[in-house]
């Protein structure tokens, strides 16, 4: 049981930092005059290994569009 729910706290709290990595990243795009379309997934990617945190472009680009949406954008379509 303790396992259990030690890994459900590890899944939200990577959950929880990944999205807020997200925010940060739309956050500097807007206050250094870019939109937030020239945030990329591999942006995310970069600074997600930065924080010695494993994810992939698909994910990354489905935490930039969450992160888009909680701030009142549209999600853009992934670019293969």
């Amino acid at each position: 049981m303790f396992a259990k729910r030690s890994a459900k706290k590890k899944t939200q709290r990577r959950h929880r930092a990944l999205l807020n990595l997200a925010n940060g990243l739309l956050r500097e795009a807007f206050l250094r005059r870019h939109t937030s379309a020239d945030v990329t997934a591999q942006d995310l990617v970069s600074h997600a290994f930065g924080h010695q945190i494993d994810i992939d472009l698909g994910e990354a680009q489905k935490f930039l569009d969450a992160a888009r949406v909680s701030r009142g954008e549209t999600a853009t379509q992934a670019t293969a």
